[in-house]
């Protein structure tokens, strides 16, 4: 490595040691422990680089202050934004279109919003006439996406205020809030839900709901409810410089971001620290090391083209790793998840690989996700092909339904979004379609789905089919409001079995 550019009384220790004291010695004796501190820096870059990696995604989510600056709307028409400190929301499900999150869902009504609580604190209203058992959420996650507050039905959360504030924030709750938030990091962000079954009826219900929960700036704040108008936000359509309406009609990804640029992550990385100088208690010893290396990178040319590159495996590696063929660990009958989902603690990689399938996940308890990318013998799930998925009678999975409990099963192509255009209109299935009455059951109660890009001939398989797209596809099962019998896995997911005929059972 050359020397350091900068002399060495202003470079602090930690950067100075990861030098050898006598790298020069006669004969190259000093080669071997200049080698071995390079792998050490290398190998660190790489572990760094996955825990860093949602923190620099949300981070530069947070564009959507500068898009949406004006007032709560709609981000190219398509998804919710909103100014700092502020939610937006949607009036009905989320476009199947949209190419900005991953993997969402189709069963409820979507709002969003980030937090600069170094700004200043943020008032969190939840609703105070939801109806009896309807399920609604407000997920809130610090910078890593680590999920430290989820205020909903399924916690019996009460209508009202919270504040919402900072790791520096010094103060005593204010008169008429219910209590005090605190968030670990000075950036947060904020996700309503409110389920919504297909009728017109149901979406009303949901979105006079979501009219009463979100978050505002506390300078904003006034006696009594705020009222949010979730109808007008949508109508609000907003698009980034340079981005029509005409351009993403025609090609849904012409402003589809990369959100983490390995070429650009250290830089990206610095950023977001200096955001958040404070983070959890998880996070805490590894934003120390992130730091090293980021002055290292600063004052060595060597080290800076090892950091690099390292960036670059790594990302790699990542995203090699992060399918639905690949996360998470057997749950049975073929289907994979991700454990401690939400409340990551240590597990940096197991979040760094969600951020990249399913962003901001809720808390396994809240909401448990399976997901698999492969038929019960292992091949690759594929739409030139037919698939069932049978539920014995009465095997229908277990949901809390007095607290808003629901599950669905939705299709997703090789890029993990839903498909724009299904023909029969559905992106997934389940309790929506039961409440409905719009499936077929068996004689002896069971409950076969069928998964295929052809319309089958049979009339029970028609009324039960989930259009796959052309090529491969992957399959997740959300589970809101899980009973313990999925929270402890004695529950198992039927096995998605592919027809021995290429065509409809």
């Amino acid at each position: 490595m050359a020397s350091p550019a900068a002399p060495q009384s202003q470079v602090p220790y930690p950067v100075r040691a990861l030098t050898p004291a006598h790298a020069d010695l006669a004969r190259s004796a000093g080669v071997p422990a200049l080698l071995a501190n390079e792998d050490y820096v290398e190998a660190l870059a790489r572990v760094v680089y996955y825990w860093g990696y949602p923190a620099v995604d949300g981070f530069g989510r947070t564009n959507m202050w500068e898009i949406m600056k004006e007032k709560p709307g709609t981000m190219l028409g398509l998804l919710p934004g909103a100014p700092m400190n502020t939610t937006g929301c949607l009036a009905d499900y989320m476009s199947p279109s949209q190419r900005w999150v991953v993997t969402p869902n189709n069963d409820t009504i979507y709002g969003a919003g980030f937090a600069n609580l170094a700004v200043e604190p943020a008032v969190v209203q939840t609703p105070t006439d939801a109806p009896q058992g309807h399920y609604w959420t407000i997920q809130i996650v610090d910078i890593f996406t680590n999920v430290i507050h989820q205020l909903g039905s399924a916690s019996a959360t009460p209508g009202g205020k919270f504040l919402l504030v900072g790791p520096d924030w010094k103060g005593e709750k204010p008169e008429g809030f219910l209590d005090v938030l605190r968030m670990p990091t000075n950036t947060a962000g904020v996700f309503p839900r409110s389920f919504a079954a297909r009728t017109p009826e149901a979406k009303a219900t949901a979105v006079a709901v979501l009219d009463q929960i979100g978050m505002y700036p506390l300078s904003k704040d006034r006696p009594g409810p705020h009222r949010i108008d979730c109808h007008a936000a949508a109508r609000n359509a907003v698009y980034p410089p340079g981005v029509t309406a005409q351009m993403i009609a025609g090609d849904p990804d012409a402003s589809r971001p990369q959100w983490v640029n390995p070429k650009t992550f250290w830089d990206d990385l610095e950023k977001m620290l200096a955001a958040n100088p404070t983070v959890g208690p998880s996070d805490a010893a590894m934003a120390g090391q992130a730091r090293t290396l980021i002055a290292l990178r600063k004052t060595d040319p060597g080290y800076k083209a090892l950091l690099d590159r390292a960036a670059l495996a790594a990302d790699a590696a990542l995203h090699a790793s992060s399918t639905y063929v690949q996360v998470g660990v057997d749950a049975g009958n073929s289907w994979q998840r991700q454990e401690g989902a939400g409340r990551w603690g240590t597990d940096w990689f197991s979040r760094a690989q969600a951020t990249v399938i399913y962003i901001y996940v809720n808390d396994y308890r809240e909401a448990t996700y399976f997901i698999r990318g492969t038929d019960a013998k292992g091949s690759l799930l594929d739409g030139r092909h037919v698939y069932t998925m049978t539920f014995p009678k009465e095997a229908l999975p277990p949901m809390d339904r007095t607290r808003g409990g629901f599950w669905s099963l939705t299709m997703y192509d090789k890029d993990y979004f839903m498909l724009p255009n299904p023909p029969n209109g559905r992106t997934n299935i389940g309790t929506v379609n039961l409440d409905a009455n719009e499936l077929r059951f068996a004689p002896d109660g069971a409950l076969t789905l069928t998964l295929s890009r052809e319309q089958p001939t049979n009339a029970e398989a028609r009324a039960n089919w989930l259009p796959a797209p052309e090529g491969q596809f992957a399959l997740i099962v959300r589970a809101y409001v899980p009973t313990q019998q999925i929270l402890d896995g004695a529950y198992k997911l039927p096995d998605v079995i592919r027809e021995a005929k290429n065509g409809a059972p």
